[in-house]
């Protein structure tokens, strides 16, 4: 069999296209993050005014963020080292929550409405601060962007989080041992019938390009529903067939015992001049718009059940293997035309374009690049169609078949990207693909193919048993959060699952050395878990059991313990020390900086972009220093939006809070940013986040969260309690 490349899958029948020749309208050329590091920024540190005279002397500081990627970044961080003794007057910063330990300074922003910056943009914040009326000298200032360690998501969707792609084409697919494998690894929302094969793929005679397919729909349907948890995602012909026939389909899915399908999708990518499009302004936002409309309509006649994602294109910036020319365009004008009948967006993430030369830690470096493309698609969506979620419908390292994907790295990869996604909040995570019928140098299956010197058929490569890992925190409603770990080159991550089991993963980028990590620092509190352990010196998944306050994570290999206790660092309250100098302020001059401005209108990514008007209720927590309170901010059928505002009413700073409540009914915490959440039974408990437990006096900070279940008309058992 021929190699093919992956946008079109593989097949007996199929063209020999060349990566290169698949790939000519994609963003090319980017660089990715470096680890740990996130977006880049920059920042300007400038001194307004500055008083020799006063006692103390004093000065005034304007301070200004600028992002410099061409993607949007959810969060900064400022930092810099005073070297003549300045210190920074209490209560006096604005816009930003600055702490000051010893010379040492550090900024976050002052709340959602400054977190997030478009690329290019900036915001502005400052303090005041004393000095010794002679020295004060301008302090060499960095700026660093999101880091891992910042994103929790609870799996509460219907999809099962983890999945894989296969294809009409793809024999094997069949196979008794792939629904083995995929029990094994609760990999299940499996998308058919292949990438830009769907849009050669007729359905109703299971034919493409005039051939029989091996697969048809029944027998794929079989498969699916002989895995445990097994899911139907079905990418219909837009480029070739008709509405009419995607109706047909959906209609006999919703009728055949064993063949419903969980999610509908309107053609593969087809922004892109790679796809097979008949329809007049071929690969236009417009087009697809128009036309896709009536694929929607007609699958949601058969089935008003159905759910239905459209294309999403993704920034080229963030994933040259996928990216889009003009991404915001192409999603803007699909989803304000079409968002009434889009239930959710499929995001295809290939973070290298061609083959790639990279080696193991900047593959894995572009992990960190998923915070701010995450970032993207809930900013689309929460602009245009609040309700709809997101999936990875695809994703690997690269677009084309190569090497690394059959080496341990990509076991490293396959089980970082995945947890990443999710604790970012996609609700499920395809790797791109079963079998590939490649080479032993250039393949992206999960499974080998027997082809061309590969190993025996159905042999699981590396990342199979990376979704095998990730498999054991990727639970349906767990709560799945990134771990900031310290040590170099290691990724981690965290689940909080229910019936209180705890579990993390490490994944050690580092091909040469080990490195040991505390137990406390990961959240455990057991005194004994289940281990695994997959490493390129030993490239299989080993179980034994662990006990001991230190782990060790072999190099270049993926850890997990599971069957434990405990809580993820990132979920607890972290009070910041706040900044404690040895005076008061003074009156500073008229020629001082401002007063705290205004929100700016850039809010978080995950606030709605219109709130209506909508009930509010407010509570003082049970101690004096804290009060809070909520809006409806947006809700639809089956779901909601609400925002908070915690302030600071007593007379001390706060170094951090935490609110509760009690749901009305059976709601459920689906997503939260600015805070993090635990909830048991209806009982709510959300905790500051490291920026923003900080308040001044009169200070506040807010923080929402989308939920599902019916809107609540009231939030029993508010409080709010101050630290």
């Amino acid at each position: 069999m021929t190699i093919r490349s992956r946008r079109w899958g593989s097949s007996a029948a199929a063209l020999a296209l060349t990566a290169a020749t698949t790939v000519a309208a994609v963003t090319v050329g980017a660089t990715s993050a470096p680890a740990d590091t996130g977006a880049a920024c920059s920042a300007a540190y400038t001194i307004g005014w500055q008083t020799p005279s006063d006692s103390p002397p004093d000065f005034g500081v304007t301070v200004t963020v600028t992002n410099n990627a061409s993607y949007p970044i959810t969060g900064w961080t400022i930092s810099w080292n005073y070297t003549a003794g300045q210190s920074i007057i209490a209560g006096s910063p604005y816009s930003a929550t600055v702490t000051q330990n010893g010379t040492t300074v550090t900024a976050t922003p002052g709340g959602s409405y400054n977190a997030t910056l478009a690329p290019a943009a900036s915001t502005t914040w400052g303090f005041h601060a004393t000095y010794n009326g002679t020295s004060n000298p301008v302090p060499t200032v960095t700026c660093s962007g999101p880091s891992q360690g910042s994103a929790s998501a609870t799996l509460s969707g219907p999809l099962t989080p983890l999945g894989v792609n296969t294809a009409s084409w793809d024999t094997n697919f069949v196979d008794p041992a792939i629904s083995t494998y995929l029990n094994n690894s609760h990999t299940g929302l499996i998308r058919y019938p292949g990438g830009s094969w769907a849009d050669e793929y007729f359905w109703q005679t299971n034919t493409a390009k005039g051939q029989t397919q091996p697969v048809n729909f029944a027998q794929y349907s079989s498969q699916v529903d002989s895995i445990s948890g097994g899911q139907k995602f079905v990418t219909v012909n837009y480029g070739q067939d008709t509405a009419a026939s995607a109706g047909a389909w959906a209609k006999q899915a919703a009728t055949t015992a064993g063949q419903n399908v969980s999610l509908w999708e309107i053609a593969n990518e087809n922004y892109g001049s790679w796809e097979t499009d008949n329809h007049t302004g071929a690969h236009t936002a417009a087009a697809y718009a128009s036309n896709g409309l009536a694929y929607m309509q007609a699958i949601k006649s058969a089935d008003p059940k159905a759910q239905v994602c459209y294309d999403y294109a993704m920034d080229g910036g963030l994933a040259p293997g996928s990216g889009v020319t003009d991404f915001q365009n192409w999603n803007s004008t699909i989803l304000q035309a079409d968002a009434a009948n889009i239930d959710c967006a499929d995001v295809h993430w290939y973070p290298i374009n061609g083959v790639p030369t990279e080696s193991v830690q900047s593959i894995m470096e572009l992990i960190d690049n998923i915070p701010a493309a995450a970032a993207e698609v809930k900013s689309a969506l929460t602009t245009y169609d609040p309700k709809a979620y997101f999936v990875v419908g695809e994703t690997n390292m690269s677009q084309t078949a190569n090497e690394w994907n059959e080496e341990p790295v990509g076991a490293l990869f396959s089980a970082a990207n995945a947890l990443e996604w999710l604790a970012n909040g996609a609700q499920s995570v395809d790797w791109w693909d079963v079998h590939n019928y490649g080479t032993p140098t250039a393949d992206f299956g999960m499974f080998s193919s027997a082809s061309s010197g590969e190993p025996a058929m159905d042999t699981p490569y590396a990342p199979y048993y990376g979704y095998a890992l990730a498999s054991k925190l990727a639970v349906s409603g767990a709560k799945v959060s990134t771990l900031n770990v310290s040590t170099p080159n290691i990724y981690g991550y965290s689940s909080s699952q229910p019936g209180g089991s705890y579990s993390v993963l490490l994944a050690n980028a580092d091909p040469s050395n080990a490195y040991t990590v505390s137990t406390s620092s990961l959240g455990i509190t057991s005194n004994s878990e289940t281990e695994y352990v997959y490493s390129a010196a030993n490239p299989t998944i080993a179980q034994s059991t662990f006990t001991g306050g230190t782990l060790s994570i072999p190099a270049e290999s993926v850890v997990v313990l599971t069957n434990g206790t405990g809580i993820s660092p990132s979920t607890s309250p972290s009070p910041s020390p706040s900044a404690s100098p040895s005076h008061s302020a003074s009156a500073s001059p008229s020629a001082s900086a401002s007063a705290s401005p205004s929100a700016s209108a850039s809010p978080s990514h995950s606030a709605s972009a219109s709130p209506s008007a909508s009930p509010s209720a407010s509570a003082t927590g049970s101690s004096a220093g804290c009060t809070v309170s909520w809006s409806l901010v947006n809700s639809w059928g089956g779901g909601f939006q609400l925002g908070f505002t915690v302030t600071d009413s007593g007379t001390a700073a706060t170094t951090g809070w935490t609110v509760g409540w009690s749901w009305p009914g059976s709601q459920t915490v689906s997503q939260i940013w600015n805070a993090t959440d635990t909830q048991t039974g209806a009982a709510v408990s959300a905790v500051n986040m490291s920026y923003n437990g900080a308040l001044s006096p009169g200070g506040s900070t807010t923080f929402g969260l989308n939920g599902n279940g019916a809107t609540p008309a009231s939030l029993p058992n508010l409080s709010c309690t101050a630290h």
